[in-house]
C-alpha cells in the first residue's frame, strides 16, 4: 500500500452571493458601495521538513486556496455550463523553500501532483447558501469545467508544471432569494499528496 499523505483539517472556503438590487435611480446623482474582500488561505503538511532536503521532500508543499469567494448576479446561471461562474483558484508552492531561495514546487516534492477535492456537495451538485430570508443554490466546476458532486468530488491536480489552475463558481439558482439579503454557505476543500 502507499504511503499516502493527506491534508484535510478545517480548510473552508466561504461562498457568499449579495442579492442586493443594484438599480439606483435619482434626479441629478446618486451612488451605490460595492464591498470587496480578498482573504488567501494556506494549508500544508503539518511534518517538518528536514533542511537540505526542501528541493526533494515529498513533504515540502503547501496550497494557497480563496478563503473567500464573492458571487454576484453576473454569477447566475442555469444549467450545467460555468460560463458566468467566478474563479476559484488554487496554487501549489514549497512550503520551505531550497538553497536556491525559491519556493517553486519541485516534481520531486510532488511526483503524483496534489489532488484538490471539494467536500459537501449534493447528488445533483449542489451547495445550499443560507440567509435570513430564502436560500440560494450554487454549483462548483472543476478545473476543467465538470460539475462537482458527491460522486465526483475531485476538482482535479495540481502538478510541478501546471501548479496553479482554477475551478469555478456559480449560482444555478436564484429563485428562493429575496431582495436585499446576503447568502453565505462553506466548502470544505481537501488537498492530498499520494506520493
Amino acid at each position: 500500500m502507499k504511503n499516502r499523505k493527506l491534508f484535510a483539517a478545517a480548510m473552508t472556503a466561504a461562498l457568499a452571493v449579495s442579492m442586493m438590487g443594484t438599480t439606483v435611480m435619482a434626479a441629478t446623482s446618486a451612488e451605490g458601495t460595492t464591498n470587496f474582500k480578498y482573504q488567501p488561505g494556506t494549508a500544508a503538511p503539518v511534518d517538518p521538513v528536514t533542511p537540505g532536503t526542501e528541493e526533494t521532500s515529498v513533504n515540502n508543499w503547501m496550497v494557497v486556496y480563496p478563503r473567500n469567494i464573492t458571487l454576484t448576479d453576473s454569477n447566475i446561471e442555469a444549467g450545467d455550463t460555468f460560463t458566468n461562474g467566478a474563479a476559484v483558484t488554487f496554487t501549489v508552492k514549497q512550503k520551505q523553500a531550497g538553497a536556491d531561495n525559491d519556493d517553486t514546487i519541485k516534481e520531486a516534492n510532488i511526483p503524483s501532483g496534489i489532488s484538490v477535492s471539494a467536500q459537501g456537495a449534493g447528488a445533483d451538485g449542489n451547495y445550499t447558501l443560507s440567509g435570513t430570508q430564502g436560500s440560494a443554490t450554487m454549483q462548483l466546476a472543476g478545473f476543467t469545467g465538470t460539475k462537482i458532486t458527491n460522486t465526483a468530488d475531485e476538482l482535479g491536480l495540481l502538478r510541478h508544471n501546471a501548479s496553479t489552475q482554477s475551478g469555478k463558481a456559480k449560482i444555478s439558482n436564484d429563485n428562493a432569494v429575496v431582495d436585499g439579503n446576503e447568502y453565505t454557505g462553506q466548502v470544505t476543500f481537501t488537498f492530498e499528496n499520494p506520493a
